[in-house]
């Protein structure tokens, strides 16, 4: 049986503050993270490493999360399962569900939420 030290998230966040803590929630419950501040650092970082699962902000300066999303999907292969967090954006989320988004997250959220629905979606066990 899986355990989150089986996988490595790539947290995506241009909000320091936000960023740290779900990066800080992930660690606690034992996942491998990595973590940028926005589309472009993550996009190098993904692909040097490997990556599970991409929770990312759509809006951020310096490479967005649609950016981010499109050159994960034209890289190829197989998309990690991609978590986009919304707050006001001008993307329909059809759109971004189209580009391999499983679960689109709106701000502000619960992060024990955030939490539970990670490990479902990567089949595991919430404790």
């Amino acid at each position: 049986m899986k355990t989150p030290q089986d996988f490595t998230v790539l947290i995506v966040d241009d909000e320091e503050l936000l960023r740290e803590s779900i990066i800080f929630d992930f660690k606690r419950k034992g996942f491998k993270v990595l973590s940028a501040a926005n589309g472009t650092v993550a996009f190098e970082i993904f692909q040097t490493n490997s990556v599970d699962l991409v929770l990312s902000d759509i809006r951020m300066p310096g490479g967005d999360g649609i950016f981010l999303l499109k050159k994960i999907h034209a890289r190829g292969g197989q998309i990690p399962v991609v978590i986009f967090m919304t707050g006001f954006s001008e993307v329909a989320p059809e759109d971004v569900t189209a580009l391999g988004v499983r679960k689109i997250i709106t701000k502000p959220f619960e992060r024990k939420e955030l939490m539970s629905m990670i490990f479902e979606m990567l089949g595991l066990p919430f404790p």
